[in-house]
């Protein structure tokens, strides 16, 4: 899956450099930041807190 966003360019700058300061990619940075916050809110499949609002327009990977 392909996600494209804005971001202000300090906060872009900002975490390109905390990416390489972790040894990592901007896109493998994000991806962490995304994959934590969203197991601090127990949102994953296994806590069963995915919404499936989207499903009944067909987008059911959406998340409320």
């Amino acid at each position: 899956m392909n996600i494209k966003t804005r971001i202000d360019p300090e906060v872009h700058e900002a975490a390109k450099i905390a990416a390489a300061k972790e040894g990592v990619s901007l896109t493998e940075y994000l991806r962490r930041l995304v994959e934590v916050d969203i197991e601090a809110r127990n949102l994953t499949k296994e806590g069963n807190s995915l919404s499936n609002q989207g499903a009944a327009n067909g987008d059911s990977n959406r998340i409320y």
